[in-house]
């Protein structure tokens, strides 16, 4: 790389690389938002830095499609050295690389995402000799961390110039990686040093206890030890998991583990929240919005600033009231109803939901944008994933509703039936055998016979009958069955209580009392 003039580069746009992505941004597309939201899935599965490292690599050649590009280290001194190249050839000393040195000490020095569109249109460096002997037409160059500790470099030698959306993708790709890269490289030195020893174990399982997070699963220690990680930089979380394993736990988890220990903590439970207030409750209002404001009030995402929200099933929200949210996410800022003056707010985020968020996209029921913006994601395993915990659990129930005089225990036939259920309402259906057998039970020694029907039947027997003969029926009529059965469970299993059953199954109550009229089973159960 032949050293140049001391100028800088002719650029177009600079980028800060902690907020890559504007309010304006819904210019990128649905399809590069979703091209960040899955190139952000891939990572987290991804725990060795070199792999971290290639996923970003592949990814931006995949959707940028330079003629040239290279990921460098950069070292403390200034200096860098090659990690990834694309039709380049870096083996020779970095001043004989085919690539734009004004360019990248721009980004060393300033630290921004830097386009130069078209360089040779320059007159500034229309004649420096890498300009001219590479026949470069446009670049693109975005810094790694903070402070810089990699680059990402991208140049055209085609008619084709970068544009500004491409460097907003890039960018908003290098910040991800950065964030990723740092929890790999973090998880990288803390499996050298313990190698997951017996000490590190013992470390996780005491620190899920004081948050009421009771098992030793490999799946279970690798979602918190993620959360733990993700919540010391303050970075933004999707928890995802079925209904009963524990989202909120994580949630609380994240909190405790936050740079804000102490600060406020904000649930929002988006489904228990009436249609009519949802604006309002989350945004607030200013008196006379509406008929029942009669004073100004405060969101819950306003009270949460300088602390921690917890948007709860955060993919049940209504679309109109996505785009709210969207810039609530993007900016900071929120208006209540009513009102025409922003309120900043700082406060960390953590969503969790159990739907397919990504068939929601593609239906159109909820923004590609808004996903990509909700965080790293982490899978919270379902109980059955993690049959070796539920001893655990059972002694962690019963040591918190037995209060008799002598404790009892749950016979070996008894523990094994409830290791081999499938838990479709997971840790909170054992949860309430537990305490249903600590109640009936006046022996010592809880055995099989004492269990729930439904836990003594077999897998086969709980399940709904599928016809093994003749020809199938329509898809929508089993998915309906199969809709009502759980329904009903759910009313089984809360005795009929209806607030309870909507909890579970985590509908609204409008979907909820709909389903029941169209099953026929409005006269089941009680409102409370």
């Amino acid at each position: 790389m032949t050293k140049p003039p001391d100028r800088s580069a002719h650029t177009e746009a600079t980028l800060d690389p902690l907020r890559p992505l504007s309010a304006e941004s819904a210019s990128l597309g649905s399809g590069r938002f979703l091209a960040l939201y899955e190139m952000g899935q891939q990572l987290l599965e991804q725990r060795e830095p070199a792999q971290v490292l290639r996923t970003i690599h592949e990814a931006i050649v995949r959707h940028l499609q330079p003629d040239r590009a290279a990921l460098l280290a950069v070292s403390a001194d200034g200096s860098y050295r090659p990690l990834f190249a694309h039709e380049l050839d870096l083996s020779p000393p970095p001043e004989q690389w085919p690539v734009s040195g004004t360019v990248i000490r721009q980004v060393l020095d300033g630290g921004l995402a830097v386009l130069a569109s078209d360089v040779r249109g320059n007159p500034q460096l229309e004649d420096a000799e890498s300009i001219q002997r590479f026949r470069i037409r446009s670049v693109m160059c975005v810094p790694l961390g903070e402070p810089v500790r990699g680059l990402i470099y991208l140049d055209n030698r085609s008619a084709r110039p970068f544009t500004a959306a491409d460097l907003e993708f890039l960018t908003a790709a290098a910040r991800y990686a950065s964030l990723v890269l740092k929890s790999a490289e973090e998880h990288l030195q803390a499996a050298e040093a313990l190698q997951l020893s017996g000490e590190r174990l013992e470390m996780l399982q005491g620190e899920l206890l004081r948050h009421e997070i009771v098992g030793a699963a490999p799946s279970l220690l690798r979602a918190y030890d993620a959360l733990r990680r993700f919540a010391r930089s303050g970075a933004r979380v999707l928890l995802r998991g079925e209904t009963g394993t524990g989202k909120e736990l994580f949630a609380r988890a994240y909190a405790a583990s936050s740079p804000r220990p102490g600060s406020p903590y904000v649930p929002v439970p988006i489904p228990a929240l009436a249609p009519t207030v949802v604006e309002s409750e989350l945004f607030g209002h200013v008196r006379g919005s509406f008929t029942e404001a009669v004073r100004d009030k405060k969101g819950r995402l306003e009270l949460a600033d300088r602390g921690v929200l917890f948007l709860d099933e955060v993919g049940d929200i209504e679309p109109h009231l996505q785009t709210k949210l969207l810039r609530f996410l993007d900016s900071g800022e929120l208006y209540r109803v009513g009102d025409t003056a922003a309120r900043r707010i700082d406060a960390l985020v953590v969503s969790a939901t159990n739907r397919p968020l990504e068939k929601d996209v593609e239906e159109g029921r909820f923004r590609a944008d808004l996903l990509a913006r909700l965080g790293h994601v982490i899978e919270v395993p379902p109980l059955r994933e993690r049959p070796e915990d539920v001893p655990r659990l059972v002694a962690h129930f019963l040591a918190r509703y037995d209060r008799g005089p002598r404790r009892k225990s749950f016979a070996p036939d008894a523990l094994a039936t409830l290791q081999a259920h499938h838990w479709p309402f997971n840790v909170r259906e054992l949860q309430q055998v537990v305490e249903r057998a600590v109640c009936l039970v006046d022996g010592e020694v809880i055995g099989r016979e004492d269990l729930p029907e439904y836990l003594r039947s077999s897998p086969a027997a709980a399940s709904p009958a599928v016809p093994s003969a003749g020809p199938p029926g329509p898809l929508r009529r089993v998915v309906e069955e199969a809709e009502k059965a759980h329904i009903l469970r759910a009313l089984e299993f809360t005795k009929g209580n209806r607030r309870r059953a909507i909890e579970l199954l985590q509908l609204s109550p409008e979907t909820f009392y709909r389903r029941l009229e169209e099953y026929g089973l409005h006269k089941r159960g009680t409102p409370e």
